[in-house]
């Protein structure tokens, strides 16, 4: 029986080397990162992976990667969120409009603001997430 088997059916293990989220400083390789998540069995089968980089009381932030046409379903945070095109292309659909990002690009979605996001090609982002103390 390996070792995920032998756990609460609620708590997740992941097989990756544990490392701090939280920590007065905080350094990566971005695409070392990438080249890391691309490299795991979730990326291979499913065409998409992620990594929760820093997880503040106040701010997460998660490395993202997509594999071309596969699409994060509609999402809606409480908090306000921005997206940062490291590689590859994305195209983000909120209600008033479609908005295609390209390696280097930068939005940002107020409070309460629906969106979609499809990968145009393989591709790696960086999701930040305001985070409420409540």
């Amino acid at each position: 029986m390996d070792r995920r088997q032998r756990i609460a059916i609620t708590e997740f293990v992941s097989d990756r080397t544990p490392r701090p989220l939280l920590a007065p400083v905080l350094n990566f390789d971005l695409a070392e990162e990438v080249a890391s998540l691309r490299a795991e069995e979730a990326w291979t089968a499913h065409g998409h992976n992620a990594r929760t980089l820093i997880k503040h009381s106040e701010l997460r932030l998660v490395l993202i990667t997509l594999r071309d046409g596969y699409q994060l379903h509609e999402q809606q945070v409480a908090e306000r969120v921005s997206f940062q095109t490291l590689s590859g292309a994305l195209r983000v659909h909120v209600p008033t409009e479609t908005l295609q990002l390209r390696s280097g690009q930068l939005i940002a979605l107020d409070r309460q603001v629906p969106f979609t996001v499809e990968a145009l090609e393989d591709s790696a982002f960086l999701l930040w997430l305001g985070w409420s103390k409540d």
